[in-house]
């Protein structure tokens, strides 16, 4: 038995949230990475979900509402949003926005509770 998994982006399906965000998900026991692609115009509305979730954008803008908070993240930039936090998402300008999100612990999939 191998004491690691080696994977690649090139090699895991994608899935559509919505027609403007891609994901492609890799995960183990204890932790999920996800790789989403936002397009422009994309608002990924208000939510939470019970996994803390840090977000490292690669590449494009991409502007966070953390409870009532906003935050502008630019390639290279990272941010944490810890469990159950109100958030959302939307993107700045006519670029692409790729970024790697890590959810820990993990369930099935991220539990995403919509804000009323």
């Amino acid at each position: 038995m191998r004491n690691y998994i080696k994977s690649s982006w090139k090699d895991t399906s994608h899935e559509f949230l919505d027609p403007k965000l891609s994901q492609q998900v890799f995960k183990s026991k204890n932790v999920m990475v996800v790789h989403y692609v936002y397009d422009p115009g994309l608002e990924f509305e208000e939510h939470s979900h019970p996994q803390e979730q840090v977000t490292i954008v690669q590449s494009g803008r991409l502007l966070l509402t953390v409870a009532g908070e906003k935050v502008e993240l630019k390639a290279g930039d990272i941010c944490l949003v810890f469990p159950n936090v109100s958030h959302s998402s939307v993107v700045i300008g006519d670029e692409k926005v790729e970024a790697i999100c890590i959810f820990t612990p993990i369930s099935e999939k991220v539990i995403i509770e919509k804000s009323s």
